[in-house]
């Protein structure tokens, strides 16, 4: 017959067993939180710290993959300083989506004197003389010289949200000097698969660029303030999120 110290000894050595593993375990994802935590402090400054790779790898599709790499490559042999002169002249104005104030409008609801100022000089822009472009570049090409000209800032926001750039209907624009292949002006937005249109995201990325070639680099296109005024492009910016 067994002693009541031999029925009470598999249950006692389950539990020491078992509170082992848990400290073993908890004391694991302590070292793996702090470790990351450490990490992250360390690498602050730094783009791409351990939690964004993990963040990458859980959430990045195939193409998001290839967008981030070709944007890493586009950094890479962008020149560390951008070439690009910003445009002295007095900048028109960007489009303006009145169909978004239509309602509010129609419907009498408050809207700022400055809206409305805004509204009555885009209807009163002369838009006559707007020459579709026939070279312009693609939406890949729109994107690579958007990330030259802003460096890691750019590249981060848009690996943020897991974005890619596309271009609109694009306008022949006046060339600024002599050195100037082609000039063309076109609305930009960001796209992603889960939300669709997400606008220009947030600064440093506009709604409007100048997009240009140079004859010493006719293959490649430069970003730079828009020249022109164009016609808002409802047909790139439908659906907006």
């Amino acid at each position: 017959m067994k002693s009541p110290s031999q029925n009470f000894e598999k249950p006692i050595r389950k539990k020491s067993t078992a509170r082992k593993i848990f400290k073993i375990v908890g004391f694991g994802f302590l070292v793996l939180i702090l470790g990351l935590g450490t990490a992250e402090y360390v690498y602050r400054n730094e783009k791409e710290t351990p939690l964004y790779k993990i963040q990458q790898y859980l959430t990045y599709s195939k193409e998001d993959w290839a967008n981030y790499e070709n944007n890493k490559r586009v950094l890479a042999s962008s020149p560390a300083e951008s070439s690009i002169t910003d445009i002295a002249s007095p900048a028109p104005e960007s489009p303006i989506d009145t169909l978004m104030w239509e309602n509010s409008i129609k419907n009498k609801d408050y809207i700022p004197d400055e809206v409305l100022a805004e509204i009555k000089r885009y209807k009163a822009r002369d838009f006559s003389k707007l020459i579709l472009a026939e070279n312009k570049p693609t939406s890949e090409e729109a994107q690579n010289a958007i990330i030259s000209h802003y460096k890691n800032e750019l590249s981060q926001l848009l690996d943020e949200y897991k974005a890619h750039i596309q271009i609109g209907t694009a306008y022949n624009a006046p060339l600024q000097s002599g050195d100037e292949l082609v000039r063309v002006t076109a609305m930009v937005s960001a796209f992603n698969k889960e939300r669709g249109n997400l606008g220009n995201i947030q600064m440093p990325l506009d709604v409007i660029y100048d997009f240009v070639q140079y004859k010493s680099e006719p293959n490649v296109w430069y970003v730079s303030d828009f020249s022109q005024n164009i016609l808002y492009d409802y047909k790139l910016n439908k659906d907006p999120w």
